[in-house]
């Protein structure tokens, strides 16, 4: 697995622009430094990330997540070689293109479904059958594995991090 040899394991957070990923990242740095059930409260402002930003959190091992904005997709690229897990909140053209680098084929994925939380969102069950998920996920070579969240409202965020946890939270 690529990045396995990383002190700190790194999980890339890639999307599209206007996806949510800033604040998906901090409420998980939120969700991951407190015990028990947690409140949110209201969602912090959030600008378009032009670059990167980096957030750690403790799951118990600490773990860095790597968020990459929208913009920066062309050079996404350059990134994988020190990548031990993805979050991907995009779009299928996203996807596919992610899911077909070659230094990415056997690191562990989580699809995001987010922003459950707007009026118009499709069911998990209308976004699988939309991108044709179970297609993609029978033709790829690493594991995936597929989220609704809301990361203003902090739906599936638990789910998240019990899934960093399982992929990166051990030391190996």
């Amino acid at each position: 697995m690529a990045g396995a040899a990383r002190e700190v394991p790194t999980c890339l957070l890639l999307g599209a622009a206007g996806g949510g990923k800033s604040l998906l990242a901090r409420r998980l740095r939120q969700l991951s430094a407190q015990e028990g059930p947690a409140e949110l409260g209201k969602p912090p402002a959030t600008l378009p990330t032009v670059g990167t930003n980096l957030t750690d959190l403790q799951l118990p091992r600490r773990v860095t997540v790597r968020e990459l904005g929208g913009c920066m997709g062309p050079i996404w690229p350059s990134y994988y070689g020190e990548c031990s897990a993805l979050l991907v909140s995009s779009s299928c053209i996203h996807l596919l293109s992610i899911l077909s680098a070659e230094s990415l084929a056997a690191v562990p994925m989580l699809v995001l479904f987010n922003k459950i939380d707007m009026p118009c969102y499709m069911s998990l069950t209308e976004m699988k059958s939309l991108f044709r998920m179970q297609d993609i996920v029978s033709c790829a070579t690493q594991p995936i594995m597929m989220l609704e969240t809301s990361a203003r409202d902090g739906i599936g965020l638990a789910d998240v991090l019990q899934w960093l946890r399982a992929t990166l939270g051990d030391a190996r």
